[in-house]
């Protein structure tokens, strides 16, 4: 294996978690495969932040248009 792949696999293994892992930490709900996109929305907003995350999502998307980030 190059060097390079050995240094990609390095930073892939220390970013990467299952699911399982990331329901213990509290950064998913249990069980949240089963959620639909309006089910997992209300799950988001109770936590700070996540408003203001996607006002500001929406606001770029008024300003410059839906695929702006696509190069569109």
């Amino acid at each position: 294996m190059s060097k390079k792949k050995k240094a990609n696999k390095k930073i892939r293994d220390k970013y990467s978690m299952t699911a399982k892992e990331a329901e213990d930490q509290g950064l998913i709900p249990k069980d949240f495969h089963l959620f639909d996109s309006i089910e997992m929305k209300e799950y988001q907003a109770q936590f700070d932040g996540y408003k203001e995350w996607e006002r500001k999502i929406k606001e770029r998307e008024d300003k410059a248009g839906p695929n702006s980030n696509l190069g569109v």
